[in-house]
């Protein structure tokens, strides 16, 4: 008889995922196969699906009204990127940053729902080319806490095309 082992997935604890704070996201497509594309020498070769990632993700923005996105990378079987939630930015539809009222209500644009929203349109639009692409149901998250951590975050993300080769 085989004994089943479910991953654990640990949240902060206390932590509303709705408040203001730059996250750190990993989300790996499922079996880990590489629908993104491929890495050559040093440099990533998106496919058709990897350009639908990217343009999917810089859309965020336009539908989260208070995200920022920082950094990010699309990789052969996986995606990292830093989200940024700031309730004092409103978009308006030109996409003039404007100041709004700290305590507006931003509803349910949780880092889940965030996320969501992306592994959706991408899922979408990608089964249109290859109807066997998947996400892994879940994705990892960083509560980012100090500055430094951002910096370090935000280096590893640059750095991780080139040493993508050196970790498998």
């Amino acid at each position: 008889m085989t004994t089943k082992f479910k991953k654990v997935y640990f949240r902060l604890p206390n932590w509303d995922y709705r408040e203001e704070g730059a996250y750190f996201i990993t989300i790996c497509t499922k079996d880990r196969l590489h629908f993104f594309g491929e890495i050559e020498g040093r440099k990533m070769e998106l496919s058709h699906i990897g350009e639908l990632v990217k343009a999917c993700w810089l859309e965020t923005e336009f539908h989260f009204p208070n995200v920022h996105l920082r950094e990010f990378v699309i990789m052969p079987d996986h995606f990292h990127g830093v989200v940024v939630i700031d309730k004092s930015v409103i978009r308006n539809e030109n996409d003039k940053i404007l100041r709004g009222n700290r305590f507006q209500n931003i509803g349910s644009q949780s880092i889940s729902s965030i996320i969501g929203s992306f592994k959706s349109a991408v899922s979408r639009k990608s089964r249109m080319l290859n109807p066997a692409f998947g996400w892994q149901s879940r994705f990892h998250d960083r509560v980012i806490r100090s500055t430094m951590e951002l910096d370090r975050i935000e280096n590893y993300i640059r750095r991780n095309v080139e040493n993508y080769n050196k970790k498998r």
